[in-house]
């Protein structure tokens, strides 16, 4: 892989897609950064509309950045926010469109970037997943639906590539306190009910969480930047000590001992 080359991301105007940004943009590389209303994008790097759940939009957003740059090395696929709603009671529209967004969006952007790739037999595909993606949570179900459908995705993906000298790799980052945190968790929950009380109490311990957690948006770009710049990449690559620990007790603790103490923290 070149030292520099372009980079597109979605949903590049704030938080962790600007971070990313940034970061290549300060090594060299040629950025585009989508977005779905006219939000600045970082000094140096370039807008393209994107409605990503819009099949003629993505056609065209691709169409554009190849157009101006001649090709693609890297497609992040940052675009997404997470739901948080009782399941009983969530609008299936609402189920839809996280879908939509986190999950069918990036599945639509990597299927239009392949064809260059894979004529040059080299580029990369780095996700922006998430623990969620791990291990779902109460009142997080289409989140953890979208998130485990990515990894999943991607998992059979990259094995899809790799014997055409193409990479798909997973950042997966725990809670990270960024200056979207406002808008990329959405509550629809209900105000009284059965649920209620345990979902606003965990609303607000997300809340919370994001708020102090000492994982920042240029932590993710860093890995990032590893993900689209080292010969070799993984398909796995944890952000911060939560994720990191995270992914190893899953895998060493007992499975009733592990969920008793999700229970005591979130239910």
């Amino acid at each position: 892989m070149a030292r520099t080359g372009t980079m597109l991301i979605t949903g590049g105007t704030r938080g962790i897609g600007a971070a990313i940004a940034r970061r290549m943009l300060r090594r060299g590389w040629r950025v585009f950064v989508t977005s779905r209303t006219d939000a600045a994008p970082p000094e140096g790097a370039e807008r393209l509309p994107l409605e990503i759940t819009d099949d003629a939009s993505v056609a065209a957003c691709v169409a554009e950045a190849q157009a101006r740059a001649g090709a693609i090395d890297v497609l992040v696929n940052n675009s997404g926010y997470d739901l948080y709603a009782p399941f009983e009671t969530m609008p299936a529209a609402a189920f839809d469109d996280q879908m939509a967004v986190n999950f069918t969006g990036a599945v639509r952007m990597t299927q239009a970037v392949l064809p260059g790739m894979r004529a040059r037999r080299a580029g990369r595909i780095v996700q922006i997943a998430s623990l969620g993606g791990l291990q779902g949570l109460p009142f997080n179900t289409a989140y953890a639906a979208s998130k485990f459908a990515m990894l999943g995705f991607s998992q059979a993906l990259r094995l899809e590539l790799l014997p055409l000298g193409l990479w798909v790799s997973a950042v997966i980052p725990g809670t990270v306190a960024t200056d979207t945190l406002d808008r990329s968790i959405r509550d629809i929950g209900p105000a009284e009910g059965p649920y209620a009380v345990r979902f606003q109490r965990m609303v607000a311990q997300m809340r919370r969480a994001g708020a102090a957690s000492p994982t920042r948006p240029d932590d993710v770009a860093r890995v990032v930047e590893r993900a689209s710049t080292v010969p070799a990449p993984r398909f796995a690559y944890f952000v911060g000590r939560q994720a990191w620990l995270l992914g190893r007790l899953k895998a060493l603790t007992p499975e009733a001992l592990f969920e008793r103490a999700l229970r005591g923290r979130f239910g």
